[in-house]
């Protein structure tokens, strides 16, 4: 015992000292590596950065691109608009000056006249920009660049099958002018889309318009776009590109490359499968990144991620991106601030470190003596208390040892009792019948045989309640069905006497643990049921269910006896708590049976009021729940 304490008593002293040292090498260790992968973590938290603001900047450069071109389709088609509109109803008012001048004349008259004054007249610089004249039944009156001048062109369908003369005669039913998109042949005999602008003359019967081909009004705005994409430069390295589908440049920073493909300047090893690629990202807007052999003040092959989206209307694919070498000496750059950074906080550290250190130790030292002191008087008080313990242990094993034998004595009476009254009845009618000389051999033979029977149920008793006694602590494997049946035997009678229903449901699960202490537990769980069922009139059950639970059994032992005062139910496993004061109770039977289980068998034990049906009927009563495991 000595050589334990001088153990304790050294491992007081020096731990916190081994500790504090341990400790700060710990921290010196843990401080490396910390910088160590904090460093890795930051360069790529640098490369995660650096990805996720260009993608942004990139993809939003290309959103203003696509906006900018709607905006243009937009604002351009409106000036179209406006500009055939103005062109046509000044066209109107020229002609309707002229009808005033001349109303006194005839129709024919007055519609040669205003063909002659429009039919040289343009109202813009390109060869589109004339005047044509219909009546409302489709013939035409004038039509400076096409020879269809006296055509009837009623029944003329365009490329799409719109009968234009008879859908205008319609609109004009409601409207005095209207814009309208029709198709008509250029030069090359191929129809296109037109736009134009009609207005009414309802004086004369006829409507004045004119038109512009949409293609021509597309080119435009393309060029428009172009010029301006070419001017844009985002930084030293950063453009705007567009191609088509097939990914020929239409706009280029390096204006020779325009006309050329974009994959004879990738290092792609299936160059059309880049393509693929770029038109497949390109449909909703993505990412797609490669080796690219044309960086601007470059000449070697590096590494770009581009953003591309598809303008659809026009078969564009308007991209930007940025290469990665710019990461590269943004990251070297940071490499020799963290390096410097990481050098002072390592030299600030050391000095920490040592002062700490020698800090700790001092005061380890002082604690350690300090410790040392405290476990020396509680070691005093420790022993004083443990000695006041194990008689008070011993005390309350003695009492439940004494209890038990108390109760092994009554149920051994009651077990004895019915079977010596029927001995003694016997040996009396024996006795009798000799005496009255009326004794029969058969009659004789029947009552020694009777008194054999009840001598050998004694004797049982006796081996029952001498196994109950032993003394054997061994583990061995038990069956819960025979231990049950044991139980049951050593306190049968007295149940059987009380009228109380003892209702078994138990699977045949067979467990290594100590018998005999399972059996003691058992027999106070049930003798204390039958002292609260006693009180209960009609009925009296006791439910004892078994059951496997993996790696555990569940014994549940449950009664119909209304179960446990909701004040008193934490308290019926302290010692010496009893409900029994007037009949003697020594409230150590529930303590010992959890000490038993906790302690010997290693499971757990509980308590718990329940409601449950039986038999249609619905009862209330306590219920025990013992947990063990299959093996200790």
């Amino acid at each position: 015992m000595k050589e334990e304490e001088k153990k304790i008593l050294f491992i007081i002293k020096y731990t916190p000292v081994i500790f504090i040292f341990t400790l700060c090498i710990a921290i010196n260790l843990y401080f490396f590596n910390n910088k160590k992968t904090t460093f890795q973590s930051n360069k790529l938290q640098i490369e995660e950065n650096f990805i996720s603001i260009n993608k942004n900047f990139i993809k939003s450069n290309v959103d203003e691109i696509i906006y900018y071109i709607r905006y243009k389709q937009l604002s351009t088609e409106i000036e179209l608009k406006n500009k055939i509109k103005n062109a046509v109803e000044n066209a109107t008012i020229i002609a309707n000056k002229i009808y005033k001048l001349n109303e006194k004349k005839s129709k024919e008259d007055i519609l040669f006249k205003i063909k002659e004054v429009l039919r040289d007249f343009r109202y813009d610089q390109d060869e589109d920009s004339y005047f044509f004249i219909y009546d409302l039944e489709g013939k035409n009156i004038l039509h400076p660049v096409n020879n269809i001048e006296g055509k009837n062109l009623w029944n003329y369908v365009d490329k799409k099958g719109a009968l234009i003369s008879q859908e205008l005669k319609a609109l004009f039913a409601t409207n005095d002018e209207l814009y309208y998109y029709w198709y008509w042949p250029k030069k090359d005999d191929k129809e296109y889309k037109k736009l134009g602008f009609f207005k009414k003359m309802p004086n004369l019967g006829i409507y004045i318009g004119t038109g512009k081909f949409i293609l021509d009004f597309e080119n435009n705005i393309k060029n428009q776009v172009i010029n301006y994409i070419a001017n844009i430069k985002l930084n030293e390295s950063g453009y705007i590109f567009v191609t088509n589908y097939k990914g020929e440049y239409l706009s280029y920073y390096n204006k020779k490359l325009i006309g050329k493909n974009i994959k004879d300047y990738v290092a792609y090893e299936n160059k059309d499968i880049f393509i693929e690629q770029l038109n497949e990202n390109a449909k909703e807007g993505g990412y797609i990144t490669y080796l690219h052999k044309n960086k601007p003040h470059k000449s070697k092959t590096i590494r770009k991620t581009t953003y591309v989206k598809a303008f659809k209307d026009w078969g564009w694919i308007i991209g930007t991106g940025f290469y990665l070498d710019d990461f590269y000496n943004e990251l070297e750059k940071k490499e020799h601030s963290l390096e410097d950074e990481y050098k002072k906080e390592i030299s600030a550290f050391y000095k920490i470190a040592i002062i700490s250190t020698i800090v700790s130790l001092l005061i380890s030292l002082y604690i350690s003596k300090l410790v040392e002191k405290i476990f020396l008087r509680y070691k005093k008080a420790i022993n004083s208390q443990l000695k006041e313990n194990i008689k008070k242990d011993n005390l309350i094993a003695y009492q439940s040892k004494m209890a038990s034998m108390g109760e092994m004595i009554g149920n051994i009476a009651h077990q004895w009792r019915q079977p010596l009254n029927a001995i003694s009845s016997a040996s009396s009618a024996i006795k009798l019948q000799k005496e009255l000389g009326v004794l029969e051999d058969e009659f004789e033979n029947r009552t020694l045989d009777s008194i054999n029977e009840n001598v050998q149920y004694l004797s049982k008793t006796i081996d029952d309640f001498r196994n109950f006694f032993n003394k054997n602590k061994q583990t061995s494997k038990i069956s819960l069905n025979d231990s049950i049946t044991k139980t049951l035997s050593l306190v049968y009678a007295q149940y059987k006497n009380k009228d109380i229903e003892i209702i078994k449901n138990i699977e045949d699960i067979k467990i290594k643990s100590l018998e005999n202490e399972l059996v003691q537990v058992l027999i106070n769980i049930l003798n204390n049921a039958r002292d609260e069922l006693i009180k209960v009139e009609n009925e009296r059950f006791i439910f004892i269910n078994i059951k496997d639970e993996n790696n555990s059994v569940l014994i549940e032992i449950k009664d119909n006896a209304k179960g446990i005062d909701k004040k008193i139910i934490d308290k019926i496993f302290d010692p010496y708590f009893t409900t029994k004061k007037d009949t003697n109770g020594t409230g150590i039977g529930l303590y010992m049976s959890k000490e038993i289980v906790t302690k010997h068998l290693k499971g757990e034990i509980k308590v718990q009021n329940v409601k449950y049906k039986y038999n249609e009927k619905m009862y209330k009563g306590a219920s025990f729940i013992i947990r063990l495991p299959k093996e200790i």
